[in-house]
């Protein structure tokens, strides 16, 4: 019998560790709230909205999601004819039930693929198009996330994250407002009182979400817990068998110069990629299993 890879990965943890500075600027949004509205209990709020969290592990959360943030349709009857049989394959080599996982496909020209919570697995339809063990290779890599937790921390990340990126979008919008106003009166003091005022917003919105003062540091860590998941997963597919064809799969997408815009990119760009080089990836998939990394 197979046995099943499901193990939590690191990169999953230190997400989720990463995202306690915005998590707590969430809370403290609605422990305000809370003492606004329920001035006798102001925990109430923050506790009800923690509680909240449980809406991430719903797998209807996971449809709605892949449907409104991706884009992801239900799959035709040959696509799914295509890709059910696949998927079965997949998880045998993992042991995991393939009933839990849900295929979607997006409408997309660009070989693509995802796992979104803890339940879809979606394809562009460009990667439809892939040879059928190519593409197994692929659904290899997207259940390798969902062994590993990556996609499910993520989504309570974004799910916590929330009230706190709600408050500074408000902040940014009222603060172009003010600053359109004071350039559309035109006067030197309205300019000089629109200016004051969006420092005044600014000020405000650090003090109810202190986070964005780590967003310098947290960000490329973000960024970097993300790419060792991509490494993780590639690992994973590897182990059911699927290296050689992944390598194929990134050998194409080299060919097609996915890894060019990359190189040309400044620094910056680089260290905030979700996603390491191809040729990282193939180099990793290359190392015989056990090599440490400065091997």
């Amino acid at each position: 019998m197979p046995t099943s890879r499901r193990r939590f990965d690191l990169s999953a943890v230190v997400e989720l560790l990463l995202g306690v500075p915005t998590v707590l600027s969430s809370l403290l949004v609605f422990f305000l709230a809370g003492r606004a509205l329920v001035p006798q209990t102001p925990w109430l709020v923050p506790a009800l909205w923690l509680l909240s969290g449980a809406v991430v592990f719903v797998p209807a959360t996971d449809v709605v999601l892949a449907a409104l943030a991706h884009r992801l349709r239900k799959p035709t009857a040959a696509e799914r004819a295509l890709l059910e049989p696949l998927l079965e394959e997949v998880c045998g080599a993992a042991g995991v039930e393939p009933g839990r996982y849900w295929l979607r496909v997006q409408n997309s020209r660009e070989i693509n693929a995802m796992a979104v919570g803890g339940h879809v697995v979606g394809v562009s339809t460009a990667a439809v198009q892939l040879p059928r063990r190519q593409l197994e290779a692929v659904l290899a890599h997207e259940l390798g996330h969902h062994l590993a937790g990556h996609t499910r921390i993520s989504l309570l990340r974004w799910w916590y994250e929330l009230p706190a990126r709600a408050v500074v979008r408000v902040v940014v919008l009222v603060a172009t407002g003010v600053l359109v106003a004071g350039q559309a009166i035109g006067t030197r003091a309205a300019v000089l009182t629109s200016l004051l005022l969006v420092v005044a917003l600014a000020v405000a919105a650090v003090v109810v979400s202190p986070w964005l003062l780590l967003v310098p540091v947290v960000a490329p860590l973000l960024a970097l817990a993300s790419r060792r998941a991509e490494l993780h997963a590639d690992r994973v597919a590897a182990e059911l068998g699927y290296g050689p064809l992944l390598l194929e799969v990134l050998q194409r997408w080299v060919k097609e110069g996915h890894d060019d815009a990359r190189a040309r990119a400044p620094m910056r760009a680089r260290m905030l990629a979700s996603h390491p080089s191809c040729a990282q990836r193939i180099s990793r998939l290359r190392r015989p299993p056990g090599r440490s990394p400065g091997a």
